[in-house]
């Protein structure tokens, strides 16, 4: 492994390849988010635009071919991966939408947004979006702050790249905590893998659930249709949400192809998995895209959701909890870093035929 230490995000970046559009605006106004994303609901404060006039994108490819985008400036947006699949050309692996990015943060339904120091909603009686910890309730956004946080990057090579988030005052107003969160997505014989640390730099003990949303495209080639696609997913246990995730009851769910076609708008919770993989699966074009985190053992759970059965993506999400984590403490799912602890978890994405 190599690597070039970088001082600022500049040294290593280029400009991105992408089109922005021309709409964007300074200071959007309230916005309403989708109950199928997760519980998500209002926001009733104005969220910034983030998306800069010209943000830097960091482009990896390796000897195959595959190669991978990502905005660390946009909250370490990865937000292209795409691989040659003899017989099929080039294939992409993430839904890649460039109106969609055109309007971050107001909408990130693609690529891979990541999730810190919160998976999807949490609540406390009376305050939506907040979190309690240490005998204090906390604002924190769904599916926390990093998605919407410039990160940094800190080390590059060709078919790598490191990228880094810490504290800083606005991440302790609602999250007071030092700490440091380094991801390296590094390609290699076409497959994309990510190794994750986070540091807790503070003195005192640090929580935090973390997870990754990757939108999946689909259908998988442009001849096939959403009806020829289904989810394989091994032997798990599927929990189901008691109100607004104040508890879960649990049941079987047995090794599937599930079809894609079914709504998946409440999104499909499942933990426990005999083994830490699924996939999307092309069956009419032989093609599969498939995310592993066998070496995450923390990653108990992952979500499937589609906002609607006809979209032209479906999520695949790992995560280390269920939503609503912080507001059911004795489930053990929160991790917590002592002072000076870290965090380590490593995870890969391909596509292939089948």
């Amino acid at each position: 492994m190599y690597w070039r230490k970088a001082t600022t995000a500049g040294d290593v970046s280029q400009p991105c390849k992408t089109e922005w559009g021309t709409g964007s605006k300074r200071g959007y106004p309230s916005v309403k988010r989708s109950n199928g994303d997760f519980g998500i609901e209002q926001i009733d404060r104005p969220l910034p635009d983030a998306r800069m006039s010209s943000t830097s994108c960091v482009e990896i490819r390796d000897q195959t071919g595959a190669m991978a985008q990502i905005l660390p400036e946009l909250g370490g947006w990865l937000v292209r991966y795409q691989k040659p699949v003899s017989g099929h050309g080039l294939v992409q692996g993430l839904h890649h939408d460039e109106a969609v990015i055109a309007r971050y943060p107001r909408e990130m339904w693609a690529g891979s947004p990541l999730l810190f120091p919160l998976v999807s909603y949490n609540h406390v009686p009376g305050s939506d979006h907040h979190y309690p910890w240490a005998g204090q309730n906390h604002p924190m956004q769904p599916h926390g702050f990093a998605r919407k946080t410039p990160w940094k990057v800190t080390a590059q090579a060709a078919d790598q790249v490191e990228i880094t988030l810490t504290d800083t005052e606005a991440t302790r107003a609602v999250y007071p905590f030092a700490f440091r969160y380094s991801l390296t997505y590094r390609l290699q014989n076409g497959r994309l893998h990510w190794e994750q640390l986070i540091e807790n730099h503070s003195s005192e003990p640090m929580p935090y659930c973390v997870g990754f949303h990757p939108y999946l495209p689909i259908p998988l080639s442009p001849s096939s249709k959403r009806s020829d696609c289904i989810i394989r997913v091994p032997r798990a246990t599927r929990f189901n949400p008691v109100g607004r995730g104040e508890a879960y009851f649990s049941e079987p769910f047995p090794e599937q192809e599930f079809p894609a076609t079914v709504d998946t708008g409440p999104a499909l919770l499942l933990g426990d998995l005999q083994t830490r993989e699924v996939a999307l699966v092309d069956r009419a074009a032989h093609l599969e895209v498939v995310i592993n985190w066998q070496e995450a053992p923390a990653y108990r759970f992952c979500g499937l959701w589609s906002r609607t059965p006809s979209e032209n993506f479906y999520c695949l999400e790992p995560w280390t909890s269920l939503p609503n984590a912080f507001s059911r403490p004795d489930d053990g799912e929160i991790q917590i870093l002592g002072p000076g602890q870290s965090f380590r978890a490593a995870m890969w994405m391909d596509v292939r035929s089948c």
